[in-house]
């Protein structure tokens, strides 16, 4: 029986050895196979051939940093949103190596799957496509209908072509939110508001039914210099007389019936775009520029990643101009999901500090906010730059307000798109509590403290009014360190800035005006005076500073676009309940912000328009 046992136990022992060797074995593989491949394709370069086309699909979110392992919301991954991203600055790096290469002949530009722009970023590759058009060279455009986004972009080029069941919906600039402040109220949720500045709208979609007179008179005075910026830029690019998108938006419903609702026809009258044509005779009229005979021979093209990845490395030899991304909500801690970290950019920053031939830094600044102190925090680090010697430029992206300004103000020189959205200098916070809630519930709360303030923070029961003075003398003391930095950087009487502050938003362009910041322009700008200050030649080169993607980070990433590959889960949410997790996403990100935000001071903006 012994025995018997023993032989048992003898083989279960051998059949787990060999699982476990086996399950080794097979990670060791996987592993050995995944870097062999990473080594193939970075030594596979695809070179141009001459008459080729470059083709660049600008997808997802254009953004300015590499980061979107830990930025992109999951909720959006696992709804099946697009979590695709294009860098602005591989569009404009391809354009301008493409414009001086003989090898390309031309540049075909995919839109369709554009979903998120901002309107500075709208500016920076439409001068890039200009610069590209200055050489004699074409960039033909096709889509199948085009948003306002896509339409801005679409425009600078030469060749704009629409399919003829397609449109071109041009809009106009709204911003538009869910106010929850009477729901809130009938559910029991008391919201405690700590607000300095009267155009600091941020709290009123938790307190209010609708938006104030102050919300509505300051939102009207960016958005509309705003949307007489883009009108015209598009205007400008096609060649039109000023006024005519406002007179074509105006003049629709009659034009629109005079053609018998023919959307393209309209768009051709309007003269926004260059013809009507399906995709494959678009590819047919690009094959015959090659010289090639349309049905038979192929478009040669180069995909814009492939062409990059081909070019003679431009990288920073000997001395260069650093640059380091500010990119999200800011935020107390490390990068990850939800924003920026303090942590993270402070140590981005100090790097640059220490390193010997980093002549001076460029900060690029997308932006809208967040923790007062993570903004001080970041500011700080750079002031210590400048305080080495090494000079320090603001490079103000879609967005630069409220935190995303006050960090602005450690620089030299704050470089803005006219199209940037800056300004908000204001302060608020903001607590809710839900004792009014739980008593709708029949639900108690009690405990014991050894001080009124150690469950001051506690949510289920009504704030004591000893703590509510502290958070509304913080929140007055921030602003008025945030006032103080703004009149001593921007060399402005307190007074000045007070009457500026407020919370109010404006474009780059107003804020030019006001002398909130420096010049207008877009990166190549703010490089020309961080050589200018640092006293470089013309060749010095920027290099991009960015914080290596964690493994986890990169597995989340990797693993959480599989599960919105295997599960359609918005699919299963849109049978479930019958609404779309589009519409639901909006409601979700309400009702998240109001539980997670810090019960700090914050010098946040509540300012991306609807494009």
């Amino acid at each position: 029986m012994i025995s018997i046992l023993k032989g048992i136990l003898h083989g279960c022992w051998t059949l787990l050895d060999f699982t476990r060797r086996a399950f080794m074995n097979l990670i060791f593989l996987i592993v050995l196979g995944v870097v062999l491949g990473w080594i193939v394709l970075a030594l596979q370069t695809e070179k141009a051939a001459p008459g080729t086309v470059l083709v660049i699909p600008v997808e997802g979110a254009l953004v300015d940093s590499r980061q979107s392992a830990s930025r992109e919301s999951l909720l959006a991954r696992l709804t099946s949103e697009s979590p695709r991203e294009t860098l602005l600055r591989d569009v404009v790096e391809a354009l301008d190596l493409a414009a001086a290469d003989p090898a390309i002949s031309g540049v075909l530009m995919r839109l369709d799957d554009l979903s998120r722009i901002g309107m500075a970023s709208i500016h920076e590759i439409g001068n890039a496509m200009d610069r590209f058009k200055g050489t004699g060279k074409r960039i033909t455009v096709w889509s199948g209908g085009f948003s306002q986004r896509q339409y801005a972009v679409a425009a600078h080029a030469s060749d704009v072509y629409l399919h003829p069941m397609g449109q071109v919906m041009l809009t106009g600039v709204a911003s538009s939110r869910l106010y929850w402040g009477e729901l809130l109220k009938k559910a029991g949720v008391t919201v405690h508001v700590f607000k300095a500045g009267a155009y600091k709208t941020f709290p009123e979609p938790y307190v209010l039914s609708a938006p104030s007179k102050e919300s509505l008179e300051a939102d009207r005075y960016w958005m509309t210099d705003a949307w007489a910026q883009l009108a015209d830029s598009m205007q400008r690019a096609r060649g039109l007389m000023p006024g005519t998108i406002s007179k074509m938006i105006d003049t629709l419903p009659a034009t629109l019936k005079e053609l018998a609702g023919d959307m393209s026809a309209v768009a051709l009258k309007a003269n926004l775009v260059d013809g009507l044509k399906t995709r494959d005779e678009v590819n047919d009229l690009l094959v015959e520029r090659q010289g090639g005979k349309k049905g038979k021979d192929r478009l040669r093209t180069i995909d814009y990643r492939d062409y990059l990845a081909g070019s003679p490395s431009s990288a920073a030899k000997g001395k260069f101009i650093a640059v380091v991304t500010l990119e999200g909500e800011i935020r107390d801690g490390n990068s990850g999901f939800g924003g920026v970290g303090d942590r993270t950019v402070a140590d981005q920053i100090r790097a640059v500090r220490l390193e010997p031939d980093a002549a001076a830094l460029v900060l690029r600044v997308d932006s809208p906010g967040g923790s007062a102190v993570a903004s001080e925090m970041i500011r700080r680090e750079l002031e210590l730059v400048r305080k080495d010697g090494k000079p320090v430029v603001v490079s103000m992206g879609d967005t630069a307000a409220s935190g995303g300004y006050w960090v602005s103000l450690a620089s030299d020189v704050i470089v803005a798109d006219p199209m940037t959205i800056t300004g908000s200098i204001g302060v608020f916070g903001m607590m809710p509590t839900f004792e009014k809630t739980l008593e709708k519930l029949f639900v108690g709360t009690g405990g014991v403290s050894t001080t009124w303030l150690a469950d001051a923070r506690d949510l289920s029961q009504a704030m004591d009014p000893r703590f509510e003075a502290v958070m509304g003398l913080t929140v007055e003391r921030t602003y008025r360190d945030f006032i103080s930095l703004v009149a001593k950087a921007r060399k402005l009487p307190v007074a000045k800035v007070s009457d500026l502050a407020q919370g109010r938003v404006y474009t780059g362009r107003q804020a030019a005006q006001l002398g909130l910041v420096d010049k207008l322009g877009g990166l190549e700008t703010a490089f020309d005076e961080a050589r200018r200050l640092a006293k470089l030649d013309a060749a010095v080169k920027p290099l991009w500073v960015e914080p290596e993607t964690s493994f986890i980070d990169f597995w989340i990433d990797r693993l959480t676009a599989q599960a919105a590959g295997v599960f359609d889960i918005r699919g299963a949410v849109r049978e479930a309940v019958g609404i779309d997790p589009s519409v639901i996403k909006p409601v979700v990100t309400d009702f998240s912000g109001l539980v997670r935000l810090p019960q700090e001071p914050l010098a946040h903006c509540m300012c991306q328009p609807n494009l």
